[in-house]
């Protein structure tokens, strides 16, 4: 477990910067591609083995096996993002809804918070993206700001289990939302070294925390 923990540790303080110093350095996208895929394999590793794992021991576990397919499917948008943006955004929209998918597929008892938080996320982005936004996109960018409200709202129902299997894994959920809204303010305001850097680590401490769901 510490072993892990120092991995987990090694992609946040050493991988993560070092892919985000490629990005301002002009390195080749060949080796940007393997910094940041590095990154993202930390965590899908570890939840495939995990998966694989409980699935011997324990028998098949559909939220599990949800939760990796949204997963690899995240690994793929970072990926393709670099090459293709939009064919990209397409990957992180699936892997946020097969996210959603998994949440809504494990909590059954939901509270009227979750819905309240969605409609107010999902609201405050489509105004936002309307009145600082021009039509480009536009469409596409509402649709993915409707699913990452879902995805936020969910991470809520599961944090509010308190239950430790539960809480990292709402926690990562919540951290790729503010990723993402990360990513729309250095889009629009530029960004820097540091801004990339704390976007960036919520993304990938996000998908670390999500794959912490195999130790429970």
């Amino acid at each position: 477990m510490i072993a892990l923990l120092l991995l987990y540790l090694a992609d946040l303080c050493v991988f993560t910067p070092g892919y985000v110093s490629s990005k301002y350095d002009h390195s080749p996208r060949k080796k940007k591609l393997i910094k940041k895929g590095i990154c993202i394999c930390i965590p899908l590793l570890v939840l495939l083995a995990g998966t694989v794992y409980r699935t011997v021991i324990y028998g098949p576990d559909i939220y599990l096996f949800i939760l990796l397919a949204g997963m690899i499917l995240c690994a793929g948008g970072d990926i393709i993002l670099e090459i293709r943006f939009i064919k990209g955004g397409f990957l992180f929209f699936g892997g946020h809804l097969l996210y959603v998918c998994g949440a809504l597929y494990h909590v059954r008892n939901f509270r009227g918070a979750t819905f309240i938080i969605f409609l107010a996320l999902a609201g405050i982005g489509t105004f936002l993206t309307f009145d600082r936004l021009d039509k480009k996109y536009r469409s596409l960018l509402i649709a993915y700001n409707i699913m990452i409200s879902a995805s936020f709202a969910m991470g809520t129902a599961l944090y509010s289990t308190y239950l430790p299997g539960n809480m990292l894994p709402g926690l990562g959920f919540m951290f790729l939302v503010v990723s993402d809204w990360l990513l729309a303010r250095n889009k629009m305001a530029g960004s820097t070294f540091g801004w990339s850097l704390v976007s960036l680590l919520f993304y990938f401490g996000g998908q670390i925390l999500i794959s912490t769901v195999v130790f429970f």
